[in-house]
């Protein structure tokens, strides 16, 4: 039976970046006339490619250093004056509460204090002198206590989660009455898929637009901590802020970072792979035939797949 083929093959070249890149190949259609049949393949030329493939991870915007500070004693709420999101300077009150059970402790100390230098300033005795320090010093710790009614800032900070107190309630001891971090702070922290970051490893950030932040790792997973921490690049948070809205607020992001990258990699696009009985294979156009040929291969990305061996560079592939 006569057979007839033509061929035409165009070049292609192609840099593959990410995931969604696709491969270029040859639009000419090489028939195969059998009789009255023919069919038609598509061809390309085995090339080089650089190859870069892209992962996305669902990650949140927190601040993962921030501190919780309760109250110590059972007492009453006098007021409240923080909300999530404020920003704070150190010494700023946040709550007061009921430090009343605790006058009359102050009252009598105080008398005991101002009795004691008393004796001081009249005998000038070392014996006196020692009394005056003791006395002196317990009134101090009386006032510590009462100091610890009234939560205040401890530096400059944002709120990162403030209480629905309502003025005059009972708080019992221990109970959370603000939490508090540094405003420079601020991460992205990834939970899961950890294995593929490394520390030091750029990444790119998205919050709800089509616009990229860049990042880094700053500290990966140890004892106590179980998430990836991505700080933002210089500039980067304060552009985020001015473009993407309260990306804090907000509290989610996408985390975009390589996971694969091979450059010079040989490759053919991934439907010119074939596999049978545990064979993987594919077909070759050399010299006006057509030939199946055993290969190996590697990772697929995207719209290619990568050739171990089995290939060179200039043969060509039809599918």
């Amino acid at each position: 039976m006569k057979k007839r083929m033509f061929a035409v093959l165009l070049g292609a070249v192609m840099l593959l970046t990410g995931c969604n890149a696709q491969a270029v190949e040859a639009e000419i259609k090489i028939p195969i006339l059998d009789g009255d049949s023919s069919k038609s393949y598509r061809t390309a030329e085995v090339q080089l490619f650089d190859i870069e493939n892209e992962m996305t991870t669902g990650a949140a915007v927190e601040y993962p250093f921030a501190e919780t500070y309760p109250i110590e004693y059972d007492t009453n709420l006098l007021e409240y004056n923080v909300k999530k999101g404020d920003v704070l300077k150190e010494g700023d009150v946040i709550a007061v509460f009921d430090s009343s059970a605790l006058s009359y402790d102050l009252r009598n100390q105080q008398i005991a204090a101002d009795s004691a230098y008393s004796a001081y300033a009249a005998s000038g005795s070392t014996a006196a002198r020692l009394e005056y320090e003791q006395q002196a010093e317990l009134l101090r710790l009386v006032q510590y206590h009462i100091d610890e009614y009234t939560i205040k800032a401890p530096y400059d900070c944002v709120v990162v989660a403030a209480e629905h107190f309502e003025t005059g309630q009972t708080v019992a001891a221990g109970t959370p009455v603000v939490t508090v971090a540094k405003p420079d702070e601020v991460y992205v922290t990834v939970d899961r898929d950890k294995d593929k970051f490394a520390f030091g490893m750029p990444v790119k950030l998205k919050f709800g637009t089509n616009e990229t932040y860049k990042g880094k790792v700053a500290m990966l997973p140890e004892s106590g901590r179980e998430k990836v921490l991505i700080a933002f690049d210089e500039g980067e948070l304060d552009r985020a802020m001015a473009e993407a809205g309260n990306i804090i607020t907000a509290g989610w992001a996408t985390v975009i970072n390589k996971v694969f990258s091979k450059y010079g990699a040989l490759c053919i696009p991934k439907d010119a792979v074939m596999q049978y009985s545990g064979s993987t294979y594919c077909y070759i156009e050399e010299n006006g035939e057509r030939a199946r040929i055993q290969i190996e291969t590697g990772e697929t990305v995207g719209d290619l797949t990568i050739v171990l061996s089995g290939l060179s560079v200039g043969d060509v592939v039809s599918y």
